[in-house]
């Protein structure tokens, strides 16, 4: 194990760990990052291409995650997740939505939360540091693919055909 999962695994708060397993309730964590969408983006346009960002995201992820298909630290355990480790998909989309806010104030709260779900999803034992930095790199490739085929199509004007961009 590597030392800065070794690290996580030896903080012992049950104010993270109820937290930790809040957050990996999938419904709650999705309504959470929903959430944070609507409050942190006020144009519907810019959020459509977050949310878009945040599938791809989340789909490759899921694709990476069957294809390499590695067991998780916590295997064999009743309470570990059944599915796969690498990546975490929580790290996934919360470092999608972090890069989503690259360019605004409110990117120094997105860092935090990105960090702050990792840090959990290592202190509960069901990921390895490995596993987030996959995420982040997952993450910002998403991140890139989208910026440049949203750029692509505004380009060709077919956002502004279908409704989503503001015509000039």
């Amino acid at each position: 194990m590597d030392a800065i999962t070794a690290w996580a695994l030896s903080i012992h708060n049950s104010l993270i760990r109820e937290i930790g397993l809040f957050l990996d309730q999938d419904f709650f964590y999705t309504m959470i990052i929903i959430g944070l969408v609507i409050l942190g983006e006020w144009k519907n346009d810019k959020r459509l291409k977050i949310f878009l960002t945040l599938i791809f995201a989340y789909l490759l992820g899921l694709t990476v995650k069957y294809f390499v298909a590695e067991p998780r630290p916590c295997f064999g355990a009743d309470w570990c997740p059944l599915d796969y480790a690498f990546p975490s998909t929580h790290a996934v989309v919360a470092f999608t939505l972090m890069a989503c806010f690259l360019n605004k104030k409110s990117f120094p709260f997105f860092l935090v939360f990105a960090l702050f779900v990792s840090f959990t999803r290592l202190n509960l034992g069901v990921h390895v540091f490995g596993d987030i930095i996959g995420a982040f790199l997952i993450a910002l490739f998403a991140y890139y693919v989208t910026g440049v085929a949203w750029k692509w199509f505004e380009r060709r004007n077919w956002l502004k055909s279908a409704g989503i961009a503001k015509k000039q």
